[in-house]
């Protein structure tokens, strides 16, 4: 009878035990803040099933945001380990209390595609992602404001450069958990940095921004593990100072003098505009003049009309590819008599190098909107890292003839595998993982690539 009193008595004392433990894991709250947005946006967009790409970014970057607030405090890229499910959970109720639909967060993964905490190639912390090589270049191009097109295009490519030159297995998840690193990273360096401008950038939605002060039912609650609540309410002005414009002070004396500088700085503006209408007047007499220049065919420099979109902030080719010259393309290719393939854009050649053999696309006309697709073209295939994509190898500029060369497939196409006559049938395994593979390429063009890409 004494050894039953004592078994259920030690039996209570363990259940009590892991009850209390439970309840200290309960009540510590998430460390992020997720009270600042305005949904409206977000909620429409994740309303419209075909908007689920941008509900995704919107998302993204919600939780993006609140992680760099939070580093300010404790310069983690995110939350600890121990928050982890925490965190993920709160997210996910504060978007449903928001007007975010619930299976939101199913299709946008979530948990496995949106993370809480970023580890990028092993680096859990700011300073650890200010030290990786190349950030510094990183840094220069994402100078703010970002509000523009031409600065955004920029600060995107230098990330996608750093990017592809840091992280060796290229994986998707790697890849967006990396890209969210260095956005916390951006965000935390300094007064001029705006982490909404930041955002909208990035993930591209459009301009996302804080709900007032006063509109926002829940407190700030901004706060590390380890903080009391005391501290964190003395240090959220600071917090706020990275993420808000501080308010115009408004001076109502010296009425005259204020009007004498407004007028002082209209007068400027308006010399300033004058500078730069007439610097783009001499900028687009030069192209002007250079249109029917014939091409250098040098090898090392590109044709100037490639300068002059790289000045508007297109990648110059040269910097990310390899620039072949008309006659070895000629020579490789047998006078461009092995076709490959016809298209609408152009014409595909297969050529042979010291290397291994290539694809040359030809593109069919040479006018200027033909150019333009060219340059936009090289800039994003240039952006494209991913294995179960044929990568662009380099390209040809020359006596007006563009050209873009890619990795060749000696196995031919899967049309071919399937359809021709000549080809052993593929066995059920293989098509199976080949349909995998075209999903995981596809999952990547469609939430991973920034502008998202449709694939034909």
């Amino acid at each position: 009878m004494l050894a039953s009193i004592l078994g259920f008595l030690a039996a209570a004392a363990l259940l009590l035990h892991h009850h209390r433990r439970h309840l200290l894991v309960i009540a510590q709250d998430c460390p992020l803040d997720l009270s600042w947005p305005n949904f409206t946006l977000a909620a429409s967009a994740c309303s419209n099933r075909n908007e689920r790409s941008t509900c995704c970014r919107y998302m993204n970057a919600f939780v993006a945001v609140s992680i760099a607030r939070y580093a300010k405090t404790t310069g983690s890229l995110g939350v600890p380990l121990a928050f982890n499910d925490i965190c993920l959970s709160s997210v996910s109720e504060t978007l449903q209390s928001y007007g975010i639909p619930p299976n939101a967060s199913t299709f946008c993964g979530l948990g496995q595609k949106i993370l809480v905490s970023y580890q990028c190639e092993g680096r859990v912390s700011i300073s650890e992602m200010l030290q990786s090589p190349n950030f510094d270049d990183v840094l220069k191009s994402c100078k703010m404001p970002l509000s523009t097109e031409s600065r955004c295009r920029r600060c995107l490519n230098s990330d996608i450069v750093y990017l592809h030159h840091l992280i060796e297995v290229q994986d998707n998840i790697t890849l967006s958990t990396c890209r969210d690193a260095a956005f916390v990273t951006l965000a935390n360096r300094g007064d001029n940095f705006s982490a909404f401008d930041l955002a909208s950038c990035f993930f591209s939605v459009q301009e996302i921004t804080p709900l007032p002060v006063n509109a926002s039912e829940q407190p700030s609650q901004l706060l590390a593990p380890a903080t009391s609540p005391s501290p964190a309410t003395s240090q959220a002005p600071m917090q706020q100072h990275l993420f808000a414009k501080p308010p115009k002070e408004h001076h109502h004396a010296f009425k005259i003098t204020v009007v004498l500088g407004i007028g002082i700085i209209v007068t400027g503006v308006a010399i300033l505009l004058l500078i730069i209408l007439g610097l783009l007047i001499r900028k687009k007499g030069r192209e002007l003049k250079s249109a029917n220049t014939p091409i250098a065919t040098s090898s090392t420099f590109p044709h100037p009309q490639v300068q002059t979109r790289q000045e508007d902030h297109f990648v110059c080719p040269s910097a990310m590819f390899r620039r072949f010259s008309y006659k070895k393309l000629r020579k490789a290719s047998d006078n461009f008599s092995n076709i490959i393939q016809r298209g609408g854009s152009g014409i595909v050649y297969k050529a042979r190098l010291d290397d291994g053999f290539i694809a040359v696309k030809q593109m069919n006309t040479v006018s200027e909107r033909s150019q333009v697709e060219f340059y936009r073209e090289m800039e994003l295939l240039g952006r494209l890292h991913h294995r179960h994509l044929v990568a662009l190898r380099g390209f040809c500029i020359e006596r007006h003839e563009r050209f873009l060369i890619y990795e060749y497939m000696e196995n031919g196409s899967l049309k071919d595998h399937l359809h021709s006559s000549e080809k052993i049938p593929l066995e059920w395994h293989t098509r199976i993982r080949i349909a995998i593979d075209v999903a995981n390429a596809l999952e990547y063009l469609h939430f991973y690539c920034d502008p998202p890409s449709l694939s034909q």
